[in-house]
């Protein structure tokens, strides 16, 4: 399997990602973690580039609202993890272009999802902290908010946080039509929605503490696994069997891991994963056997962020490669063929 790099622009600290295919028309998404702006690429016109906002960035996460080419999105996460002003913005699309109107202050919010159920739109909200002092304060833990996103109003409502306090929460996952994964220095935590009568509820899964987390089944045996990035920005990768037992640790030799996805190519599961310290490599990951081997996609990138994407039947690699202040599309050639 070989990357060939089909499209690069330029983004100073390009951080979120997002692509969105709906309603006839197709585009992937980039926004800064600093003040800068949010770009959209017209995949059905050469990747023409919209500007969706100029300025306001420290977008950390973009999430599309169902059935529509709207969505939703922090800015103001900045400066560092000081983020006592974020927001979450709706960007409303009108046919050419995106409206953005600001729905809700959420301090110190990094990651957040927005879940479809029967009766609308549930919310779920990641703090990295509750409060802080300084940047490297971390005496106070984030909480995790529950609630509704009423779309109607464009609002959020009946906002509350669960039972847990987590330090340093970097990651957060879809898992299953159910439930997220949720990460941080008390380890891994499931977290499971409203069914029936019961209401949320979260798992602690494992203890090591993990900045971001992936899973898919690596070594084709009918069960998930689980790889994740160990420590807050750590240095090297764990990989986890569906109980959360060790299968293998990388050396320490990825420093600032940061970009985590997983995917099927070709027939095969495969890890994507890229470090902003170091070689700033991008690569992909494959773990027939349970122990991870490591192929290099393009070094000296530093990606925050990957997805693939799939496209007039062909599959895609988009990274916001942050270190390099650079959005690359790669297309995903199938050298078996």
């Amino acid at each position: 399997m070989r990357f060939s790099k089909v499209f690069k622009d330029e983004l100073d600290h390009g951080y979120a990602i997002l692509r969105m295919n709906e309603l006839g028309r197709d585009f992937v998404l980039i926004a800064s973690e600093e003040d800068r702006p949010c770009y959209a690429y017209d995949l059905d016109d050469d990747c023409r580039r919209i500007v969706v906002w100029p300025d306001v960035g420290g977008t950390m996460t973009m999430v599309q609202l169902p059935g529509t080419l709207d969505f939703l999105a922090t800015q103001r996460f900045y400066p560092g993890f000081n983020s006592k002003s974020c927001r979450i913005v709706h960007a409303h699309f009108n046919g050419e272009n995106w409206d953005v109107n600001p729905i809700a202050d959420t301090p110190y919010i990094h990651r957040f999802d927005i879940i479809q159920h029967d009766g609308g739109y549930w919310f779920i909200g990641c703090s990295i902290a509750n409060s802080k002092q300084f940047t490297d304060d971390w005496s106070d833990p984030g909480r995790v908010f529950v609630g509704e996103y009423d779309a109607v109003v464009d609002c959020l409502k009946d906002i509350r946080d669960l039972d847990v306090r987590i330090t340093k929460n970097h990651g957060y996952r879809r898992e299953m039509p159910t439930t997220s994964l949720i990460t941080g220095r008390e380890g891994i935590f499931r977290l499971h929605y409203p069914q029936g009568k019961q209401d949320w509820r979260l798992e602690h899964l494992a203890d090591e503490e993990t900045s971001d987390i992936a899973m898919i089944d690596i070594d084709g045996d009918g069960h998930q696994e689980y790889l994740a990035i160990q420590g807050f920005h750590g240095d090297h990768l764990r990989l986890y069997d569906d109980r959360f037992h060790t299968l293998d640790v990388t050396e320490s030799n990825s420093p600032f891991g940061h970009a985590i996805d997983s995917q099927m190519l070709f027939g095969a599961p495969y890890f994507l994963f890229g470090y902003r310290g170091g070689d700033q490599d991008l690569m992909s990951i494959q773990a027939p056997d349970r122990v991870v081997r490591k192929n290099i996609v393009e070094t000296g990138v530093g990606p925050s962020n990957v997805t693939v994407f799939r496209k007039d039947g062909k599959d895609y690699l988009l990274s916001a490669n942050r270190e390099s202040n650079s959005l690359a599309i790669y297309h995903i050639v199938n050298e078996g063929n």
